[in-house]
């Protein structure tokens, strides 16, 4: 995992966003990385949080290192079960390489499970921060029930629909939103203590 740079988002934007794109059920298939970037460090500065963009790498069947991961988190974020006031990581933004480009396209037989390794990074740097791993996303519409699916499965917690948000969270809440508490952090963390 680096920081991610400008020359990172153009890579990704060039040769993996324009395959994305045309895969219907991606909820990030317009994402532009390029645009993405300088506009979180922009947007939480006003907000006077920080903003941490990252990209994961693995390794191809060669040996060499390939982009496979972006994720945008917000640091120092509200956390979203406001019956708990607490501060959290937010995930703003994050994208895993097809898999099947991944094969086709770089020499990667085996691709990583990308969703499950971008949440990590995120919760253990939450834990890290010492927030005790609380993270919170939202899962972008265009991901339709499909994304909602993907982050049940990888043992998030729904936020229901009738739940408030904390008071600076501007957007509503469309019952998309997802957290992760400190039992579900602590488990999804030592799950993959072994490969970290």
């Amino acid at each position: 995992m680096t920081h991610m740079a400008a020359g990172d988002a153009l890579w990704w934007d060039t040769r993996l966003g324009s395959k994305h794109a045309s895969m219907a059920a991606r909820a990030d298939r317009y994402w532009s990385w390029s645009v993405l970037l300088p506009l979180c460090h922009l947007v939480q500065r006003a907000k006077r949080r920080h903003c941490r963009p990252l990209v994961i790498w693995a390794r191809t069947d060669s040996g060499r290192f390939l982009r496979v991961g972006m994720l945008i988190v917000i640091e120092a974020y509200p956390y979203l079960e406001i019956e708990h006031p607490a501060e959290s990581h937010f995930v703003w933004f994050m994208s895993g390489a097809d898999a099947g480009v991944l094969t086709t396209e770089f020499g990667m037989s085996n691709p990583p499970a990308l969703g499950r390794v971008l949440l990590d990074s995120a919760i253990v740097l939450s834990q890290n921060a010492g927030l005790a791993g609380r993270i919170g996303l939202h899962a972008a519409a265009a991901g339709g029930e499909g994304l909602l699916a993907v982050y049940n499965r990888l043992g998030l917690i729904r936020l229901p629909g009738t739940a408030a948000l904390p008071a600076s969270v501007r957007r509503p809440n469309d019952g998309r939103f997802f957290y992760a508490d400190e039992p579900v952090a602590e488990a999804l963390a030592a799950a993959l203590d072994v490969s970290r």
